[in-house]
């Protein structure tokens, strides 16, 4: 099944067409898969106006809010379909450390590893910096923050155990609660910590609001996040004052993973018995 990329976007269509749409059209990226998710008819008029036709498939009219829209997004495909979310003011991504020669490549490799690993979600390094990705893992499958900024899944939109509830009033920390819904029912959540890509998370226009309209709003999802999943993060605040509910690393525990635990200590069993 072959994917498709929806970008949400709220009073931001210059920087949609300039960033993320221009960058996928870089990466040959085909037009016919890219879908452009607005709040309402004005802002329909407003991108249909700004928005380069050859660069995106189709404006679709959703919701006003960050989470309702993408509730929109994933009622609108059927199951099983490939989905990958771009926030509106992407303007790179980077595939040399993790050795894929397309962007394209890396989409399809992606969603080939969740149906390896039995996952339905796919995530990539959170900030650009390339000291920070040197070093990591290439593919982790522990509890690891899959930022809503650039992410894949395979919809299931009638599995309501996955959607955020906690954050969707004001949107704060929703990939962090979507993060958390797919680890606890799936067991297991992808990420290629040596892509990155470069975006603005604090920006003076969208949907979220400012850094400091944001402060408040943070510690309460926060708050919320530790009070429903005590026993998978905490809360910590940086010198900012941003508050995070950072994430245990608690291990992958789906079949595949239990199945290739037992065939790895069977192995290491029977060499120490070759051994003797």
């Amino acid at each position: 099944m072959s994917y498709i990329i929806c970008i949400p976007s709220y009073k931001r269509a210059a920087i949609c067409n300039e960033k993320t749409l221009t960058m996928l059209k870089k990466n040959n990226i085909p037009k016919d898969k890219i879908y452009v998710y607005v709040a309402n008819k004005e802002e329909y008029d407003e991108y249909k106006k700004i928005l380069d036709p050859s660069l995106y498939h189709k404006l679709v009219i959703g919701k006003k809010g960050l989470v309702p829209q993408r509730k929109v997004i994933t009622d609108s495909w059927p199951n099983g379909k490939q989905i990958i979310s771009f926030d509106d003011d992407v303007k790179l991504v980077d595939l040399k450390m993790a050795g894929y020669k397309s962007l394209d490549a890396f989409f399809k490799d992606a969603f080939e590893e969740c149906k390896k690993q039995k996952a339905y979600i796919w995530g990539v390094y959170p900030v650009y910096n390339p000291f920070f990705r040197k070093g990591q893992q290439k593919i982790t499958t522990c509890l690891n923050y899959i930022v809503g900024a650039f992410y894949g899944y395979i919809n299931r939109p009638k599995l309501h155990k996955i959607e955020p509830v906690l954050t969707r009033e004001n949107g704060q920390k929703e990939d962090v609660e979507r993060t958390l819904r797919y680890f606890v029912n799936d067991g297991i959540v992808l990420r290629f910590n040596r892509v990155g890509f470069v975006t603005k998370y604090y920006g003076s226009s969208g949907g979220l609001g400012t850094f400091e309209e944001r402060m408040k709003p943070m510690l309460e999802a926060s708050n919320r996040l530790k009070k429903h999943f005590p026993e998978y993060g905490e809360i910590s605040t940086k010198k900012t004052g941003m508050t995070e509910f950072r994430l245990k690393k608690i291990p992958a525990h789906t079949t595949v993973n239990k199945t290739r635990k037992v065939t790895k200590r069977n192995n290491t069993k029977n060499n120490k018995t070759m051994k003797q």
